[in-house]
């Protein structure tokens, strides 16, 4: 563990390497977005790959490296990227709306900020997209709609800003809804049930208000997917049975923790799961069965599922998501699945395009200086559609500011 807690100081503290125009990658690892891996080189010139192969030859006045790893952008399947910045700071803060009488349709796109001190956080470690998730309060069950954004910090970086409806049940939403599971649902069903029948006249809906339910007319269709916070065996069969009854419903449960003790269920239902691999202690009285075996018995029963940094602040700061996918291989897990499983499966269920990694393509590609499942690893250069994107936040900003082994002898504040 000392060797480890060593490496890891030493990663931090080390700059990453400005590179030039033309970058050779000599016998990289190579991960596809289905988690299969091979050995390549690769040359990328001016944000371009222009050549991928085995035995190609280093351009004239390219910076070399040899023995990295290539990857896709890495996918948060649920954060608050981007609407908070210190929790505890209402004015930073846009994770949840307290008073507002609004549910389905209030858009966290409204809120997103790009700049965020942990958007950039999260991009210096690997995570290139997120599907951001606001949360209920109040009285009800919704947390409203929540976006996929690219986590580049540019102003345009949404993509999509109607990417899912959020809503929570188990425990959270018995104590929203009023105290009692059966309260959560009968609002989750009436929500539904509005939408559904339609507003024949100007008056509102048993549930929801016009204008939340058109927020949840793409989700009664199935075109976007119905995201459910929920984690105990018996709440995950209450959906398969909510699925029944509205079955174009396209439902993602994040949480999940005894999920497999229904995997096969989940698996018939075609209900798709986001697990955190770390989550195995009884947290909760929804918790019990908390278990490492989860995503195994998932993966093994044929789930589709999404592994996520739920536990902790894993969902407001999200650059852990490699340690959790990492962890999962640690408890029986394969390394493909487990790639996958931050790459190309919420990639397909958000509609994220990850990019094509072969010559003529533009560089969208995360590199890194050696395994990323592994907690010493860090990406040392990052590209999308051809743009070279920061690896600077501010946690390197105040590291750079106060080394104490930099030569830069100006006061701190003049740094």
């Amino acid at each position: 563990m000392k060797h480890l807690l060593l490496a890891t100081a030493s990663c931090l503290l080390a700059a990453a390497p400005a590179f030039g125009q033309t970058l050779f990658l000599d016998d990289a690892t190579v991960i596809a977005p289905n988690g299969s891996s091979r050995t390549a080189d690769i040359i990328v010139n001016d944000g371009q790959i222009t050549a991928m192969g085995d035995t190609l030859t280093s351009p004239d006045g390219a910076d070399v490296m040899a023995g990295l790893w290539v990857t896709p952008g890495l996918i948060a399947s649920k954060s608050t990227l981007g609407l908070v910045d210190v929790g505890a700071e209402s004015a930073t803060n846009d994770i949840s709306a307290n008073t507002d009488l609004a549910s389905a349709s209030l858009r966290a796109a409204d809120s997103f900020n790009p700049r965020a001190a942990h958007v950039a956080n999260a991009r210096r470690r690997g995570v290139m997209y997120s599907a951001i998730v606001p949360n209920p309060t109040g009285d009800t069950i919704f947390g409203g709609t929540g976006l996929v954004a690219s986590l580049d910090g540019s102003d345009d970086s949404v993509i999509n800003d109607a990417a899912f409806v959020h809503v929570a049940l188990g425990e959270t939403g018995a104590r929203r809804a009023g105290g009692s599971r059966a309260a959560a649902m009968a609002q989750l069903r009436g929500a539904l049930a509005d939408v559904r029948r339609g507003f024949l006249t100007q008056d509102e809906g048993d549930v929801l208000r016009r204008r939340d339910a058109q927020a949840l007319r793409p989700v009664l269709a199935g075109r976007i997917p119905l995201m459910v916070s929920a984690s105990r065996a018996s709440d995950l069969l209450a959906l398969v049975d909510l699925k029944a009854d509205f079955a174009n419903l396209n439902i993602i449960i994040v949480g999940a923790e005894e999920a497999h003790l229904v995997a096969a269920d989940l698996a018939t239902a075609g209900i798709k799961v986001i697990v955190d691999p770390l989550e195995n202690l009884p947290g909760s009285f929804a918790t019990l069965n908390a278990s490492y075996d989860n995503v195994l018995v998932l993966d093994a029963a044929g789930v589709d599922y999404a592994i996520g940094g739920l536990s902790g602040l894993g969902v407001v700061k999200a650059g852990g998501l490699t340690q959790h996918a990492g962890n999962a291989v640690g408890h029986g897990l394969s390394r493909d699945a487990a790639f996958e499983a931050i790459l190309g499966t919420p990639a397909r269920w958000f509609g994220v395009d990850l990019g094509l990694m072969r010559a003529g393509s533009a560089a969208s590609l995360v590199v890194w200086d050696g395994d990323p499942l592994e907690a010493s690893s860090a990406p040392i250069a990052m590209y999308k559609d051809g743009e070279a994107l920061s690896l600077e936040s501010r946690m390197t900003a105040l590291r750079d500011r106060y080394n104490p082994t930099t030569d830069d002898d100006r006061p701190y504040k003049y740094r």
